[in-house]
This record gives structure tokens, sequence and C-alpha cells, in this order.
């Protein structure tokens, strides 16, 4: 199954666990996985998968593992300084098929967006993006991609309620929150029981219950959004409840 996802993170050693997992399921798989992605980051990876008992230089040389780097490709995918549609086709779509001549089921790991988000270019990292869902929307069911983008935003911020992450969850079909999920949600329902009273509390997880969106996230996430829709000034206090407990 094909799928667009969103991992969040803040500090940079956040992103490698769950870039080593990524990776390191796709070669479990038998699939071809592709990291675009700055060499320092490849550098932790590798190391991570080493201590996952994963042979990244094996992989690398049997062609199953690649590394493309992050600003030559987006540079590749520009047209007078803006993202290009045709431009990101024909470099992402060209690597993807010399990934595809071997290994039918593909996992692409993009730090092309984290870039320009990193830049500060809000407006060209969201073109990327869609680039990228519907590359990922266009793969036929017996050839799925996953495509893991990587994004410095923190969900427990209220700054990042101001648009950022709306736009994010529209442009992806999962979001993972910058720690661990379980650790996430259990930080969310703790705050949430100290900021609410017990009734009200039991209202929330009631409607939380019933809260249906387009994209995955975790419930903790799902309510979060909620909160800051319908009840901003109490998502403020739940918000900073729930940093102090991570």
């Amino acid at each position: 199954m094909s799928e667009h996802v969103a991992q969040l993170y803040q500090e940079e050693e956040d992103l490698v666990a769950p870039l080593a997992a990524f990776a390191a399921g796709g070669l479990a798989a038998g699939e071809g996985v592709v990291i675009v992605s700055t060499s320092s980051r490849w550098t932790a990876l590798t190391e991570a998968l080493r201590g996952r008992g994963v042979d990244s230089h094996a992989a690398v040389m049997r062609g199953q593992l690649r590394l493309f780097g992050a600003k030559v490709i987006l540079s590749s995918c520009m047209s007078h300084g803006v993202p290009d549609r045709l431009a990101f086709n024909e470099a992402i779509g060209g690597l993807l098929a010399l990934m595809r001549m071997r290994y039918r089921a593909l996992r692409v790991f993009s730090g092309t967006t984290d870039e320009l988000w990193r830049a500060g270019k809000r407006e060209a990292a969201e073109d990327i993006e869609r680039f990228w869902s519907a590359l990922v929307q266009s793969q036929a069911p017996d050839s799925p991609m996953q495509v893991l983008c990587a994004c410095p935003l923190d969900s427990l911020d209220g700054r990042a309620y101001e648009g950022a992450l709306q736009s994010i969850c529209a442009l992806h079909t999962r979001l993972l929150p910058a720690r661990d999920c379980e650790a996430f949600d259990d930080a969310v329902s703790g705050a949430i029981r100290e900021v609410l009273e017990p009734q009200l509390v039991g209202m929330l997880h009631s409607v939380s219950a019933q809260i249906r969106l387009p994209t995955q996230m975790p419930a903790g996430q799902a309510v979060m959004f909620w909160l800051r829709q319908h009840m901003p000034r109490t998502a403020e206090k739940v918000l900073a409840r729930a940093r102090a407990r991570m």
C-alpha cells in the first residue's frame, strides 16, 4: 500500500530512530530503499542500522539502498528558483525508475522539503509535498511506494497550529509526532486530566472517539487539533502541561 508520511522532529537525533526503522523495515522486506538526505544524516542512519544488525554497506553494494544528496535533488526539481512539477517528475521519476528495475516495492525518505522548511520557504516546501503526493497516488497497487518526509515542527508548540500543521496534514496520509507516539498520547492525556474537570475530561474522550480526520495520526494529536479549534485557550494550557511531561 502506498502512503505519504510526515515525520515531525525537533532535534536531529530525534529523527534517526524513525528513519532507521523505516529503512530497516524496507530492507528486511526486500524493498528498494532510497534516502534523499544530507551526508551527516546518512552517517547517522548507517550507524543506527548497524546497531540494528543491518549491514548497510552490503545493501548499498547490491543496489537495494541508495543515497542521493537532498540539495542536489532539490535543485533538479526547481525552475527559476521555484518548484517545477515537470522538473520534479523527471528528476525523481528517473531515480525511482532505476530502482524499480530491480525492486517492485520502494521506500523513499525525502529530505527535500525539510531543506525548504528550515530555510523558511514554506510555500515551496508545500509545492514539493504536493508533487510527492501526486506521485504516491499514481503508483500501481502491485508497485507500492512509501514516502517518509521529515518536517522540523513540534506539535506540542502552539505556533505549529497557526497553519503549518494543518497544511502538512492536508498533504500527507499519516502524521507522526516528534516523539514516540505512545509517549505523546500519554503526555496529552495526562495534561488534559490536569487542566480539565473530570466531567469535561469524560466529555472530551467521548468527542475524541468520534473524530474522523483524513490524515492518520495518534489519538492525542487528533484531540489537540480539536482543542485548538474549539477551545484554544484550553489547548494552550494542555500543550504546556504535555511539554512538561515529555
